[in-house]
Order: C-alpha cells, then sequence, then structure tokens
C-alpha cells in the first residue's frame, strides 16, 4: 500500500483568533505524524464549526479531501458544530476528553447534520494528540460501564 498523500493545512486569509491557529497547529502535527489519520482526512469532506462560548469566538474546519482550510468564525453550511467553554473545548481537540461524552455530561453542545451524524468524531480522531498514557492510567485501557451505576477500568501494559 501507497504511503497517504500529505494533507495541506491552511489558515484562511485574515484569520487571527487563537482558536483557529490552535486547530490548525494540531491537524498539522498529527497528520505529519500519523499515515493513518491522513488517509481519514483525504476522504472527509465537510464543514465543522467550533464555538468558544465564553470568549465568543468561533473558528470552522473545511475538509476537502487533500486540504484543510480553517476559518475564523462560522462558514456556512456546516456539517457539524461543537459550543461549549474553551477550557472544555480545548480537552476535546486534545483528545483528553470525547465530544460524545462532554455532550451527553452537557458539559457541550455538540450538532450534526442527518447526512454526516458522526462527523465530529471523525474529525476529533484526527485533532486528538496520541497520547501512551491518559491519566495516569496506561493505554490501552479497556472502559466497562454498567447502567450509569460504576465504571470500572482496566489497565492493559504494553509489553
Amino acid at each position: 500500500m501507497s504511503a497517504p498523500p500529505k494533507i495541506d493545512v491552511r489558515l484562511d486569509e485574515g484569520a487571527e483568533s487563537g482558536l483557529a491557529d490552535m486547530m490548525a497547529q494540531l491537524l498539522r502535527q498529527n497528520l505529519e505524524e500519523d499515515a493513518r489519520k491522513r488517509r481519514l482526512a483525504s476522504r472527509l469532506r465537510g464543514r465543522l464549526a467550533v464555538t468558544a462560548t465564553d470568549y465568543e469566538t468561533s473558528a470552522t474546519a473545511a475538509f476537502s479531501g487533500g486540504a484543510v482550510l480553517i476559518s475564523d468564525g462560522i462558514v456556512e453550511p456546516v456539517d457539524a458544530t461543537i459550543a461549549g467553554p474553551h477550557r472544555r473545548l480545548t480537552k476535546v481537540l486534545t483528545g483528553e476528553a470525547s465530544p460524545l461524552w462532554e455532550h451527553l455530561r452537557g458539559r457541550l453542545r455538540v450538532s450534526s447534520s442527518v447526512r454526516k451524524p458522526f462527523f465530529p468524531l471523525r474529525v476529533h480522531s484526527l485533532m486528538k494528540v496520541p497520547s501512551t498514557e491518559r491519566r495516569g492510567i496506561p493505554w490501552p485501557r479497556i472502559v466497562l460501564a454498567g447502567a450509569g451505576v460504576a465504571v470500572i477500568a482496566i489497565a492493559v501494559r504494553s509489553l
């Protein structure tokens, strides 16, 4: 199998927000380091708008196969939106938290179009920073949840 093509990640002309810059940096770094993520990015088409509600700032990532353009503000039409406090968004964008889990907890508002219901999760998988350790538990870990009553985490050490 051939190596996936390089994905061009760039800021739109005039994009100056820290949110747009952070999104661009995370995407560039992750796509340079991970061939699997480049393959996924090359297949993505659509727009994700991210809004930091406490700073009243937004940025939109537009995926068009071999390129990602990040703009300030919400660039319509969007396929998905994620909105919430800046600190929570940072945790989601870096992979410390899941957008789905944060949405279910009521910490973020995540919405997506009927045509692309999993778009926010696919973009999240591109942006999150890979980690061999999260919260002091060796990765990978298996999480089992039982009807909201108990959560058991089993750490699996890699040899």
